[in-house]
């Protein structure tokens, strides 16, 4: 080594050794920022440690150790040093806590450019993601921020697996910003809730439906945003549940909205909501047939309404002065009020697959139904909410399948149903937990605890806004 290159190194050295020291007693600074930011921090330890140095100094302890230890030249007697020394003796139990995340943060750090090798995710030139940050977003989550080093959201989510098994930790959600080309990866060290009550849910307002309970957050749909649902999953996995709350939910929050509930098992998961105001339960093809050629026939009247009010959809439609919203002279005044009404169709095969049930001329007529239902109905507040076990395109038309924008899947069988309903395998990966599923809108994915709600519970509910007649609804 050269005479310049080992001055080069002397001086940098000590420069180096700084930034190292800043760094160890910055970066606790900046978790405890996002710990009070977000509410994350432990204040119980935290502040219990204060008030114990404060009774240590009053009391004069800590003089005492000094002088045991035989330092007592160390003690701070400068006005300016014991003030230091003070504080941050209150707050040292701040910045342990601290010290605790940035330390976690860095050996997930070291770990990171290993993890992304045996993960796959390694661009075409070589390149690997790099660390951004990492940062609390509430007491159980972290968001991990990564370049994407030109690697598309689909890689990251096919290595998901890999990922979690070599950090330990549990994704719930990976977005990307392809504008900065980042990707963010949102985990936790914690599983998910193995149930959450339909007591806990808050934040549903109209319009608006609680699909479930992710580690970070509460996921809540919209009839705006999804206007018809997918809802897949085998016998006992929580498909029945979920519609219980779901028609709940919406039924109690819109007190105009109307219900058609199409069960061809007899009407025994609907029999709930029989006879209640603004509900018809239909258990057998020809009924079903009739009702959707009804609502078909709605759709056309509505669309009519909207186009001689001149509005694009419900939404414009209903913000309009009442002396604007008119009726052209060929619609009833029958189709008024344009309310929403909400088509649940419990186990979609037993109505769409010719049968003992259903003959084949009915099933081509309802398909032809409810394909325009799903391609239109949105606009003019007609939705569609269908359930099954078998999401083959045997079971559902393609053409209905694809205007089918929320889809909820528990737990599959096989990796082809998995594949069918979701496009991914998750659906088979799913622990077999009562109620734990994947909710797919748009470019969005998450794995959720849905919500809870006893038969019981429903009812009363139920009774307390309209309770069941002896008669037809």
């Amino acid at each position: 080594m050269s005479k310049n290159d080992k001055s080069t190194t002397q001086t940098q050295d000590p420069f180096a050794g700084l930034l190292r020291i800043g760094f160890v007693l910055g970066q606790p600074l900046i978790e405890i920022f996002y710990g009070i930011r977000k509410d994350t921090i432990t204040y119980f330890p935290a502040i219990t440690w204060g008030l114990a140095f404060d009774f240590i100094v009053l009391s004069e302890l800590d003089q005492k150790f000094f002088r045991y230890l035989k330092i007592g030249f160390l003690y701070p007697t400068n006005p300016i040093t014991y003030t230091v020394y003070c504080f941050g003796g209150v707050f040292f139990g701040f910045w342990l806590w601290g010290l605790v995340q940035t330390m976690r943060r860095m050996s997930a750090i070291q770990r990171l450019t290993e993890v992304f090798l045996e993960s796959g995710l390694k661009s075409p030139m070589g390149k690997l993601p790099n660390f951004i940050f990492d940062r609390p977003v509430d007491e159980f989550v972290r968001r991990l921020r990564l370049t994407n080093a030109f690697l598309p959201k689909a890689k990251f989510e096919e290595a998901k697996d890999k990922l979690e098994a070599a950090l330990q930790v549990y994704i719930d959600e990976i977005s990307e910003n392809r504008i900065s080309g980042t990707i963010d990866l949102l985990y936790s060290h914690y599983e998910i809730s193995k149930q959450v009550q339909y007591s806990e849910v808050s934040g549903v307002s109209h319009e608006q439906f609680f699909v479930g309970q992710t580690r970070a957050r509460q996921v809540i749909g919209s009839l705006i945003e999804t206007p018809h649902l997918l809802i897949g999953g085998q016998t006992g996995g929580g498909k029945s549940t979920f519609l219980r709350q779901l028609i709940t939910t919406l039924y109690l929050k819109n007190r105009d909205y109307r219900f058609s509930l199409i069960d061809m098992k007899g009407g025994l998961e609907f029999q709930l909501f029989e006879n209640r105001e603004r509900v018809r339960v239909l258990s057998n093809a020809s009924d079903a047939k009739d009702t959707l050629a009804r609502l078909a026939l709605i759709l056309e009247q509505r669309f009519k309404v909207l186009k001689h009010c001149q509005c694009k959809d419900l939404e414009a439609y209903s913000e309009l002065p009442k002396e604007k919203k008119k009726l052209p002279a060929d619609v009833p005044e029958e189709v008024l009020p344009l309310t929403r009404h909400i088509i649940v169709i419990d186990e979609a095969a037993e109505l769409f697959l010719a049968g003992s049930k259903t003959k084949s001329a009915e099933v081509q007529e309802m398909v032809r139904h409810v394909i325009r239902i799903a391609a239109q109905g949105r606009a003019v507040g007609i939705h569609l909410m269908i359930a099954t076990q078998k999401p083959d395109v045997n079971a559902i038309n393609g053409q209905i399948k694809a205007n089918l924008t929320g889809v909820l899947s528990f737990p599959m069988a096989t990796l082809g149903a998995s594949m069918s309903i979701l496009g991914s395998g998750r659906a088979k990966e799913l622990p077999s937990i009562a109620g734990r599923a994947v909710w797919k809108a748009g470019l969005d994915t998450n794995e959720v605890q849905t919500p809870y709600m006893s038969p019981e519970e429903a009812k009363t509910l139920l009774d307390k806004v309209s309770p069941q007649k002896n008669g037809e609804a």
